[in-house]
């Protein structure tokens, strides 16, 4: 700073204005030190000393304050100066600690530049080890693509050829099982000979038919056993010892003669007691029957034959002997003369064969016969006692209420318990009401007793239509029975077709005998009914008509 101008200053005329300037100039200065770091209380020294030289300078020589005011430059100069060099070293120190800290920062970023570029080359590595990975594994799966799709082609092949397989498969095990299932059926009324081992047999092979996983080959052959049993039974002929039952008469040791299924005779060893499997004709699904009920002459040419067939065997030649038996082959005559022989039975026993005869369907038949009498004597006895029309009563009602002794008369409604007493009492209790409210309440009372007399006519009704329908059923079995038997052994005699019929017929008669009876009775019991309702449309009326007779005038 040129000290010339800053005297010219101090000398300038205007000396406050100066100073004003000056000492902002100096308050500037000591906030710019305070900035850069000099202390206050050296510039509090220097401000007094400039204060100080300011008022002593206009007293003092010019030539003094100029050398002062020079000097007092000089030390604010120098002041400055160091101030300034205060402020230099300072930001040449946090120029340093900016540069240390962008070298710093540079460093670090280069480093970070070298990790994300080393990064970056294993990440492109890994690529291309994944891209290569990815083509291969590409590749292999269209590979095992096609593969598939040709396995699974060939699977669905497979597939459909096993079902094909596994539904043939059922339908021949359904069909053995069918053929079981009618052979075990037929078995009850088949020949009785070597029974027991056919239904074994017969069991073991719907056994196997029927497991989870059916053994339909095992299920043949025993069904093929059974076959070749039978036919071994038809073709052959036997004589032996024998346990058996003659007649009521179990365990009983006799000699059998069999010649296929044409012929089979018993003699007991105890008593010559003589017994012979016979054809029924019956259609009960037996084909067969014992029958030691023999015509005196057959007896006789059974034991014979039996007895000399025993003779040929126990003198054990191999001569062939001719055994004469006395039996028709087709058997028409044994069934005629095993019917001819039967005894004289009493009025229960042809009731118990007439009901055998009808077969099953007569159980349902007797359960209606049943119900329809019991639901006749139940409503026979609720009419006779709910319908009550007694003469007495209704003339003592006549009288009390003649005489408008009209709760005398309800009190003695309420004693009976009949439809009439409730009709007319319905009336009475409206006595002191109006015609018209007397009227609703009797039509309420007609129809809750209304209800309670025709009650179960309905089913009576259903009991009679039943019956013949279940007879007729009963028919239709029988005959179906009756030609089944007839395809299996075959008939030339037109009286066992004609026996088969007849018998079948059986509940069609009793299906009539029990409807008939059954309709008459409902129509006694409807008749019963309409007289008692119209009887109570009349009384109910009359009574209306005494007691509310005054107001139908008016």
């Amino acid at each position: 700073m040129n000290p010339n101008v800053i005297l010219n200053e101090v000398k300038n005329p205007v000396q406050g204005e100066r100073r004003d300037r000056k000492f902002s100039f100096w308050h500037d200065r000591a906030e710019a030190a305070n900035a850069v770091g000099v202390h206050p209380v050296k510039f509090l020294a220097i401000v007094l000393m400039l204060a100080s030289s300011a008022f002593a300078w206009p007293w003092s020589s010019d030539k003094k304050s100029a050398e002062d005011e020079a000097r007092i430059k000089d030390s604010l100069l120098q002041i400055e100066v160091r101030n300034l060099q205060r402020e230099v070293e300072t930001l040449t120190r946090i120029r340093m600690q900016k540069a240390d800290s962008l070298e710093k920062l540079d460093a670090k970023h280069w480093s970070n530049r070298y990790a994300e570029s080393q990064l970056t080359e294993e990440h492109q590595n890994k690529t291309r080890e994944l891209d290569g990975r990815y083509s291969k594994l590409s590749t292999d799966l269209g590979r095992v693509t096609e593969e598939v799709m040709a396995n699974k082609n060939v699977t669905e092949e497979a597939e459909e050829k096993s079902k094909s397989e596994e539904i043939a498969f059922d339908a021949l095990n359904t069909q053995v099982k069918l053929s079981i299932e009618k052979t075990l059926g037929d078995v009850a009324g088949d020949y009785p000979v070597g029974m027991n081992k056919r239904l074994l047999n017969l069991k073991r092979a719907s056994a196997e038919a029927e497991k989870k996983v059916p053994n339909t080959i095992a299920a043949v052959q025993g069904y093929m056993a059974d076959l070749l049993a039978r036919h071994e039974v038809t073709y052959t002929q036997s004589y032996g010892a024998e346990l058996s039952q003659v007649g009521t008469r179990p365990d009983v040791n006799v000699n059998r003669l069999r010649l296929g299924t044409v012929f089979l005779g018993e003699v007991a060893n105890d008593n010559g007691d003589v017994q012979a499997l016979l054809r029924s004709g019956a259609l009960q699904g037996k084909v067969f029957e014992w029958n030691a009920n023999l015509p005196t002459e057959m007896a006789a040419n059974i034991k014979a034959a039996v007895n000399q067939a025993g003779s040929v065997t126990s003198a054990a030649t191999d001569a062939q002997a001719t055994i004469a038996i006395p039996l028709d082959v087709l058997q028409n005559k044994a069934i005629k003369n095993s019917i001819t022989d039967t005894k004289e039975l009493t009025w229960t026993e042809e009731f118990k064969v007439f009901f055998k005869k009808g077969g099953i369907v007569m159980y349902p038949l007797m359960l209606v016969a049943i119900i329809a009498l019991l639901l006749f004597l139940e409503r026979f006895v609720m009419l006779s006692y709910r319908g009550h029309l007694g003469r007495r009563f209704t003339k003592k009602m006549d009288a009390l209420v003649a005489e408008k002794k009209y709760e005398e008369a309800a009190n003695l409604c309420l004693k009976k318990e009949t439809s009439l007493a409730m009709v007319l009492f319905a009336v009475l209790n409206k006595v002191n009401d109006t015609r018209e409210n007397a009227e609703r309440s009797l039509q309420e009372a007609l129809l809750r007793e209304q209800p309670k007399l025709e009650r179960r006519m309905g089913l009576l009704a259903a009991m009679g239509t039943i019956a013949p329908l279940l007879g007729l059923l009963g028919t239709v079995t029988g005959i179906i029975t009756l030609f089944t038997v007839i395809t299996e052994v075959g008939t030339n005699d037109a009286r066992v077709l004609a026996g088969g019929i007849s018998e079948a017929l059986v509940t069609t008669e009793m299906g009539l005998v029990i409807a008939i009876p059954v309709m008459i009775l409902h129509g006694l019991l409807s008749e019963k009914i309409e007289k008692i309702t119209s009887e109570l449309y009349v009384q109910s009326t009359s009574l209306m008509n005494k007691v509310f007779g005054k107001e139908k005038v008016d």
